[in-house]
């Protein structure tokens, strides 16, 4: 006959080893916050709130948005960073997070060792830029600009960290060129100033150059390959860079410390999200491609990511302020 205290084990190692199981099963057993360290209305803002409402369709709870920006993203990082493992705090993460701690000696946090990679959504290029009045119609003519009016070739610029910060850097230091950078808070307001004339060039999302062509001279795409929106429009590197390659991307992660099952059940509903017609076609129109995949190649894609922008900082004499 078995005891009562033979069977109350039982149960409990049955409880234990089927935990994981059960919990994936179950999850989301209620609302799960998608923090994006943007404002809303940004880039990171649209494909937050794609996702969401794609997820909350397929795993029958809500995924809300919540907009956190501030201090170049380090305040949606932290709050992420300090959140329970549990999988009910995400967060929208682009590549400019990985070379946050290049530019900025505030940065306490390790990307590859504080967050857990679910999955990776999109990726694009930039494009450059420039007001038609400008005497520049290819990257090796805006070169010689640069170079002939002694740095007085302007750029737009978000700040440290930031995408259009890196390529303009990239340029700089591969052309061994000089620009002025005129600082925004915003890249809508880069992209006003520009098409007014009040700056001379930017690197923007490659969306603003699809939507924009009729107003402003698109020289380049910062890709290893041409954009499929922009096939016309060469990259950086057969323009007149060879090696010049800088593609934003963007994707979903969660605090250090998920459980497995919890990251393969949103990495499974992430990838049916980015196969769905509809949400192919609006991130086709913002110049980007859908980029599924596995956790482990999100991680090596941020650790690759870390490690470039601490390649082009060093040979760009930056150091973190």
């Amino acid at each position: 006959m078995i005891s009562t205290r033979s069977v109350s084990a039982l149960l409990l190692l049955l409880a234990v080893t089927h935990a994981p199981l059960m919990y994936a099963q179950t999850y989301p057993a209620k609302p799960v916050r998608v923090i994006v360290a943007g404002g809303a209305g940004s880039g990171d803002d649209f494909y937050g709130r794609l996702v969401a409402i794609k997820l909350g369709e397929l795993l029958g709870q809500q995924f809300i948005v919540d907009n956190r920006p501030g201090a170049g993203g380090m305040i949606g990082h932290q709050f992420v960073i300090k959140s329970a493992p549990d999988g009910y705090t995400l967060m929208l993460a682009g590549s400019s997070m990985t070379g946050t701690r290049f530019v900025n000696a505030n940065v306490a946090y390790d990307v590859t060792r504080d967050f857990t990679p679910v999955s990776q959504l999109e990726a694009s290029p930039f494009a450059l830029l420039v007001h038609p009045s400008l005497p520049a119609r290819s990257v090796n003519e805006f070169i010689a600009l640069a170079r002939s009016s002694r740095g007085k070739v302007s750029t737009a610029n978000l700040g440290g960290g930031q995408m259009p910060f890196w390529c303009s850097v990239l340029l700089r230091t591969m052309a061994r060129i000089e620009t002025v950078d005129v600082p925004y808070k915003s890249g809508a307001a880069a992209i006003v100033d520009l098409i007014a004339g009040q700056v001379d060039s930017y690197f923007a999302p490659s969306v603003n150059a699809i939507t924009n062509r009729n107003r402003l001279r698109v020289l380049a795409v910062t890709g290893a390959t041409r954009s499929a929106m922009l096939p016309d429009v060469p990259t950086m590197a057969e323009a007149a860079l060879p090696g010049y390659d800088l593609t934003t991307w963007r994707s979903i992660v969660g605090p250090a410390g998920m459980s497995r099952d919890v990251v393969e059940t949103l990495n499974q509903a992430i990838t049916r999200a980015l196969a769905m017609p509809d949400v192919r076609e609006r991130i086709l129109k913002a110049g980007s491609e859908p980029t599924p995949g596995t956790p482990e190649q999100l991680a090596k894609r941020i650790a690759d990511s870390v490690e470039r922008f601490g390649r082009i900082a060093k040979q760009a004499g930056i150091k973190p302020q």
